[in-house]
């Protein structure tokens, strides 16, 4: 197979690259895992800016240590795997992909944990 030298940024919406790249991702659960975990920390760090009231309050604090890798980091690395090199606007479109599908399968497995409980509590 040849290999893509440069995937520009119109290109990533043809011929469902962006769904190719989230499943790419989903079939390394290491990698995968690690995607989550950057989800549950935006999570996080917008949970506590509305905690505060106002994203102004919260640039003050100190913030704890992000995860490392970034998010942009394991995007990169995961695009330059299948394609190649690509360019900065390709690479924020991945990002958010990744992130939006992490959200959805958090969110579908939190729901299914809360009916699994709601399920338990009836059989006691």
């Amino acid at each position: 197979m040849g290999e893509i030298r440069h995937l520009p940024s119109p290109d990533i919406l043809k011929d469902h690259r962006l769904e190719r790249i989230v499943a790419a991702a989903k079939a390394d659960v290491g990698f995968w895992l690690m995607v989550q975990e950057r989800e549950m920390e935006r999570q996080a760090i917008r949970a506590e800016v509305d905690l505060d009231g106002s994203a102004e309050q919260a640039i003050d604090r100190p913030v704890p240590g992000r995860l490392t890798p970034t998010i942009t980091e394991l995007a990169d690395d995961l695009v330059s795997r299948m394609f190649g090199p690509c360019t900065s606007e390709t690479l924020a479109l991945v990002e958010q992909a990744l992130l939006d599908a992490a959200k959805v399968e958090l969110s579908g497995g939190q729901a299914s944990l809360n009916s699994e409980a709601v399920e338990n509590d009836d059989q006691i």
